[in-house]
């Protein structure tokens, strides 16, 4: 089991040190250019989901993306997170 502090400390880096990947990335799961995404915040990381809400021009949005299956450990949880946020199911 993943701590709970070692989540939010992943989802707290993610959203102030990788805001562009995270645009970036997303933008191409939705099929958007990434200026269309003014911004990306990853929020109630656990070990089987993340909550994303984004900003497009067109306002405000937000998902729950699950895992495959549930991380055990902090780099599965950024392997997961990655695999999600980008689309992929491999």
């Amino acid at each position: 089991m993943i701590a709970n502090d070692v989540l939010a400390r992943i989802a707290a880096h993610a959203n102030d040190e990788h805001q562009a990947d995270l645009c970036h990335t997303l933008a191409a799961r939705l099929g958007l250019r990434p200026r269309h995404i003014v911004g990306v915040r990853l929020s109630h990381l656990t070990a089987e989901s993340v909550e994303v809400s984004w900003i497009t021009l067109d306002g405000g949005h937000h998902a729950t993306f699950r895992f495959p299956g549930a991380a055990t450990t902090a780099d599965d949880v950024l392997e997961q997170l990655g695999r999600v946020l980008a689309g992929s199911r491999c």
